[in-house]
């Protein structure tokens, strides 16, 4: 079943780009046209192109004989409200990357829609923009494009898509040129999709903290345990813990430093299960806590106690970090009874930090 289609298409002062890369969408074997059209444009781009564009749009509809959408117009506006007229100040830059940010947050975000942002139009800087975007948030079906023209036809004021029947335009040098030589191409271009490596739906935010969040997630892997503040520091995003799960934390991530093997569980190892995790558990300060803990394990550490604790662990992570806690998670190995527990971090990636320090 082919998923309902969404167009992002960035405009400047030539809305053509708009009609051309729909004319270029419904040619070849499977023509696939958008359910709805949103323009990300300046308002001087908007001025341009409200008084053209939506008849245009009708033409090309009827010539494919077919209903297209009027175009919605998204306005690069910073938080006052106030849109750009343009893009020519580092401010302006800043206001274009978190607005294309957000658009092309939003639309990805409806997983029963594809997305096709189209970067033919605008200036540079926001196609620039654009593609960091989509790169940041694009899923498997959505595609990238640019359309490629002739450049006699390249931003006319009578051109939108080839007609049919072709016609001749003059040249500003004489002469003419026939709209079936118009050459237009949709040029698919590949990028580099990064959703799978952070959550724009959660992490998102301005363009700079979005790209900042993201750049966390694709680091190398970094634990930091807190113990007094009972704190686990992932890159430097805190996680909190509850004292009987942070304590199970720093007894894996001691073993992992101390070059130790996999933590079996035996029934022979009960009581010196208990004493080490009770220990651990001392350090971390939570005397309540660790009365709690010691009345729970008086006839030794049991193996469901230990894998519950296991799993609230993994939870945490994953709830914190979503795909990136990959590599945080603790490991199990071999089966029960005799499954071990492995927290899969190299002992280089590990920091244990004793004693409180000022922050």
């Amino acid at each position: 079943m082919v998923r309902p289609l969404h167009l992002l298409a960035l405009a400047g002062l030539s809305p053509q780009v708009v009609t051309e890369t729909i004319w270029c969408l419904a040619q070849g074997p499977t023509p696939r046209l958008p359910q709805r059209i949103t323009v990300l444009t300046t308002a001087a781009g908007r001025a341009a192109a409200e008084q053209v564009l939506p008849a245009a749009l009708r033409a090309l509809g009827r010539q494919l004989g077919v209903g297209l959408p009027d175009p919605e117009w998204r306005l690069l506006a910073g938080p006052d409200g106030r849109a750009l007229e343009d893009i020519m100040t580092e401010a302006d830059n800043r206001v274009a990357a978190d607005a294309i940010f957000a658009a092309v947050q939003e639309a990805t975000l409806d997983e029963g829609v594809d997305v096709h942002l189209s970067i033919a139009g605008g200036r540079k800087t926001m196609g620039a923009l654009a593609t960091l975007a989509l790169s940041l948030c694009g899923r498997e079906g959505d595609v990238l494009s640019h359309v490629l023209v002739d450049p006699r036809l390249l931003g006319r004021s009578d051109f939108f898509f080839p007609p049919e029947p072709p016609v001749r335009l003059p040249l500003p040098d004489g002469g003419f040129v026939s709209t079936a030589e118009a050459g237009l191409v949709l040029a698919e271009i590949p990028f580099v999709r990064l959703r799978g490596q952070w959550r724009p739906e959660r992490d998102g935010g301005a363009f700079a903290a979005a790209v900042a969040a993201a750049q966390r997630r694709l680091a190398p892997p970094r634990l930091v345990l807190e113990v007094a503040q009972r704190r686990a520091l992932v890159g430097d995003r805190p996680i909190e813990l509850r004292p009987p799960v942070f304590a199970v934390l720093l007894w894996l991530a001691e073993r992992t430093c101390n070059g130790a093997a996999a933590l079996v569980w035996r029934k022979k190892d009960a009581e010196c299960f208990a004493s080490t995790f009770l220990a651990g558990l001392e350090r971390v300060g939570e005397p309540r806590a660790f009365e709690s803990a010691r009345r729970a394990l008086a006839g030794g550490m049991e193996r469901d106690y230990l894998a519950e604790k296991v799993s609230r662990l993994n939870r945490a992570f994953r709830d914190a970090l979503g795909p990136a806690a990959e590599p945080f998670l603790i490991r199990s190995e071999g089966r029960r009874p005799h499954t071990g527990y492995r927290l899969a971090l190299p002992p280089e990636a590990i920091t244990i930090i004793e004693e409180s320090r000022a922050r």
